[in-house]
C-alpha cells in the first residue's frame, strides 16, 4: 500500500494518479442537503475552471466519480447526480423545489398518535409526487428501474433500513453477482432512502418495507468503502491501494443539542443520535484511512458553524444554508483543502476526463 500511494521519483507517473478510484459519500440531513450541494458545486466549479484553462470540456460529477453513495438526503442527491446524471446547478434547483413542495405544510406537529405509535408529520404522497417530477424533468420515465441493466461509468447506490431486520440495505444502479438485487424503480429507491422515521411513511418495494437509514448510516462513508470493496476487490478486500480520491460531504455539524423546533423529546433524542453517530463514524474512518488523509487522497467537508439551528424541514432557510456554506468554504483552511482536492481529481483519466498533462 505504501508503494502504491507514494509519489514516484522517476519519470514514470504513478498509476494511481490517473486510473485510481474516485469515490463520493453523501450524508443525510433533510433540507441541509443544500449545504452538501453547495460544497460539491464549489469543488466541481473549480475543477471545471482548470479544465477550461486547459481547453477541456466541463464535466459533471457522474463523469468524475466512479461511485457515489448516500443516505436519506444524501441518497436522493446521489440518485440525482449519479443515476440521473444531473449537473450540480440542475440538482440544486430540483432539490430546492422538492423541499418546498414537501415541507410546505405539516400534517401533524406530534410524531406519534394517542396509542403511542409513530406517525408521519409530512405528506408522503407529496414526497412521492415531488420525486416523480424530478425524475421526469431529467428526461427519464418515472417507471424506469434504478438498475435497468445499463452499464454506466458512475455507479450509484443508496442506503435504506429494512424495517423487519433493522439492517442497512444498499439499493444499487448496477448488479453485483454475490449481492441481492432488489428490483426498484428510481422513484422507489429515492423514496426508500428518504423515508425518515417520524417524517414520512415507510416505503414498500415488493414484499419488503424500508425506512431511511439515518440512525444507522447517516454518514455512509463506511457503506461506500464496503461497496467499493464489493465492486473492485471482492476477493482481497484491500481497497486502499486502489483509491485515488475519496470525498465525504456532510450536511453541517448540528452539535449535540436538539434543534430549537424539536419540542418533542423523541424527536430531540433522534436528532442527537444522528449527530453523534455521524461524528463518531468520521473519527473511526479517519483512524483507518490516516495515510490517505495525510497524503491528500481523503477529504471530509462539513460546515462547522451556522447550521446548528436549522431544522431538517426548514426549507425557507435555504439562504442561511447557502451563506453558512459559503462562509465555511472561503476559510483559508478550506481553500487549501479544496485546491488539494482539485489537484487530485484533475489527473483522473477516463472516457470523459482527459489527462491535463
Amino acid at each position: 500500500m505504501e508503494q502504491a500511494l507514494s509519489t514516484r521519483h522517476d519519470d514514470e507517473p504513478n498509476p494511481i494518479d490517473t486510473t485510481g478510484l474516485c469515490l463520493l459519500s453523501l450524508d443525510g440531513g433533510g433540507v441541509r442537503g443544500l449545504s452538501t450541494l453547495y460544497i460539491v458545486k464549489s469543488i466541481i466549479d473549480q475543477l471545471n475552471h482548470e479544465r477550461k484553462a486547459a481547453n477541456l470540456a466541463s464535466v459533471k460529477p457522474c463523469e468524475v466519480f466512479d461511485l457515489i453513495g448516500g443516505t436519506s438526503t444524501g441518497g436522493l442527491i446521489a440518485i440525482m447526480l449519479g443515476r440521473l446524471e444531473m449537473d450540480v446547478d440542475q440538482c440544486i434547483t430540483a432539490y430546492s423545489s422538492l423541499a418546498e413542495a414537501v415541507f410546505g405544510k405539516k400534517l401533524s406537529s406530534i410524531p406519534f398518535n394517542l396509542k403511542g405509535k409513530v406517525k408521519s408529520r409530512f405528506d408522503s404522497a407529496k414526497l412521492e409526487s415531488a420525486i416523480q417530477e424530478v425524475v421526469k424533468e431529467s428526461g427519464v420515465s418515472e417507471s424506469d428501474l434504478f438498475n435497468d441493466g445499463t452499464e454506466r461509468r458512475c455507479k450509484t447506490f443508496v442506503c435504506a433500513a429494512d424495517r423487519y431486520t433493522k439492517d442497512i440495505v444498499r439499493l444499487r444502479s448496477y448488479t453485483l453477482p454475490d449481492e441481492p438485487d432488489i428490483r426498484a424503480t428510481i422513484c422507489q429507491a429515492a423514496l426508500a432512502t428518504s423515508a425518515a422515521t417520524t417524517f414520512f411513511d415507510p416505503v414498500s418495494i415488493g414484499d419488503l418495507s424500508f425506512a431511511d437509514s439515518g440512525l444507522g448510516a447517516n454518514n455512509p462513508v463506511d457503506e461506500v468503502e464496503g461497496e467499493a470493496s464489493n465492486i473492485w476487490c471482492s476477493e482481497t478486500r484491500d481497497l486502499k491501494p486502489l483509491v485515488k480520491c475519496f470525498i465525504s460531504v456532510g450536511t453541517g455539524n448540528p452539535g449535540k443539542k436538539p434543534f430549537e423546533d424539536s419540542i418533542i423529546k423523541l424527536l430531540g433524542q433522534t436528532v442527537v443520535q444522528v449527530a453523534t453517530e455521524t461524528e463518531k463514524t468520521e473519527k473511526r474512518f479517519i483512524d483507518r484511512w490516516a495515510p490517505h488523509f495525510d497524503q491528500k487522497r481523503y477529504f471530509r467537508f462539513n460546515v462547522e458553524q451556522g447550521l446548528q439551528h436549522i431544522g431538517l424541514h426548514e426549507y425557507k432557510k435555504k439562504g442561511a444554508i447557502q451563506a453558512a456554506t459559503a462562509s465555511y468554504m472561503t476559510y483559508m483552511t478550506q481553500k487549501f483543502r479544496v485546491r488539494a482536492c482539485i489537484q487530485n481529481l484533475r489527473l483522473k483519466q477516463s472516457m470523459c476526463i482527459e489527462d491535463f498533462s
